[in-house]
């Protein structure tokens, strides 16, 4: 018998699919399913790979890029945007190189410096789905906000968001299609992208701007060198994916949350105060990212299986943030728990460079929401759940009303 596979006769072996509707139907009891079976299992879907679904593990899975490398590609099967996604499909050195010029537009401060004009957007928004009266939360304020906010610090046209959105959701949505129909429409969606970003990086070039796009295209960043075309698309490829949809799914999630859960929104009415506690808590519960895909780059040892040296393992967020021996109870909310091992927004090096921004947004957005509609009701029975959550926790409809406040009868009127 093989060497390979004799070690994958130490592990539970699966057909799981985080791409599959099963999943999407019953994904956080599979995923304990799973855990039970065995903290790492083997699945035979999409060409076998590993799956992590004990919080231990895949903490040290993810800090460890030496033996869990990012450079294949973040996602099982490959991301149809591409597998170079910079900085979080690069490994350190070259990693850290990317991050910093990145860091200073997603860090801490130039966030809290561009809060005065993110609320301003966002309560625009929320204005106008109070003026018409019932809206969807997700086209109209989780995919508009985020993106708008995203191409304004790159400083495209915002008006680009609802093209950009509908290629990129396209593609996202048949990340695991093997149609040879589908597979093409990916690739050209792909090819589409990336001759916008090159577009935009020719027109900064011939006329600079004070805009990120600006930097990436012209500032010298490895050996006194700018970006080339291809590391720029990769660049901003990984920015419009992450700045369009995981703060989206982030905010659908945790309306919805409210929805089934009046005390906790009554907490939040009553404490703005909660807010940032209660995000932090509904996006462990609800990943905006699922999973994270790392190549394995030597034969090891993770959660007592051996793997060998190019084996795929996906390090299951979603499942570390419901492991119970990390977060006791781990379904329900509690505003007082300990998160500081949450794995929302990833962990290592690659933890997610935008998390400061997407805390920022979302805590906007919720406060808007709550001041601007506070007696909104979203329609449960027609709230619809996406049936790809091997992407992350997204809603694909949550529609929502303001009450209609009773007529009030006249007399001589029929009641």
């Amino acid at each position: 018998m093989p060497a390979r596979a004799r070690t994958r006769l130490t592990a539970e072996v699966t057909d799981f699919s985080h791409h599959s509707g099963a999943f999407a139907d019953r994904p956080i009891e599979m995923l304990a399913e799973l855990r039970e079976r065995g903290p790492v299992t083997w699945s035979t879907a999409h060409d076998g790979f590993w799956v992590v679904t004990d919080h231990r593990d895949v903490i040290d899975g993810l800090a460890d890029y030496g033996r869990f490398s990012s450079g294949f590609g973040p996602a099982i099967p490959a991301n149809p945007f591409g597998t170079r996604h910079i900085p979080v499909g690069i490994d350190p050195p070259a990693h850290t190189t990317y991050r910093r010029v990145l860091n200073g537009w997603f860090g801490k401060a130039e966030v809290n410096r561009r809060e005065p004009e993110i609320r301003a957007l966002v309560e625009e928004i929320v204005k106008g789905l109070r003026e018409r009266g019932s809206w969807d939360f997700v086209t109209d304020l989780a995919e508009v906000s985020p993106g708008a906010v995203t191409l304004g610090i790159l400083g495209w046209d915002a008006s680009r968001r609802v093209e950009l959105l509908d290629v990129m959701a396209r593609g996202l949505r048949n990340a695991a299609a093997t149609d040879p129909g589908t597979v093409a429409r990916n690739e050209a969606g792909d090819r589409w992208i990336r001759e916008q970003i090159l577009a935009e990086a020719a027109e900064r070039r011939a006329h600079p701007r004070e805009d990120l796009m600006t930097v990436l295209a012209t500032d010298p960043i490895i050996d006194g060198a700018p970006m080339s075309d291809e590391e720029v698309s990769d660049t901003v490829v990984f920015l419009l994916l992450a700045g369009f949809h995981t703060t989206s799914g982030a905010l659908t999630a945790l309306l919805v949350h409210l929805a089934r859960d009046p005390q906790l929104r009554a907490r939040l009415d009553a404490d703005r105060r909660l807010v940032p506690e209660a995000i932090e808590e509904i996006v462990r519960i609800h990943a905006p990212v699922t999973a994270l895909a790392r190549r394995v780059t030597e034969d090891t040892e993770l959660g007592g299986v051996a793997m060998t040296r190019g084996d795929w393992a996906l390090f299951v967020n979603l499942a570390a943030n419901h492991d119970p021996a990390a977060f006791p109870d781990p379904q329900t909310v509690d505003l007082d728990r300990n998160r500081a091992k949450s794995v929302a927004f990833g962990w290592g090096v690659h933890r997610c460079m935008g998390l400061h921004l997407a805390r920022l947004i979302l805590r906007v957005e919720v406060e808007a929401v709550l001041d601007l509609l506070p007696d909104f009701e979203i329609d449960l029975g027609r709230t619809v759940r996406s049936r790809h959550l091997g992407i992350g926790w997204f809603y694909d409809a949550v529609p929502a009303r303001l009450p209609v406040s009773p007529s009030v009868a006249t007399p001589g009127s029929r009641a």
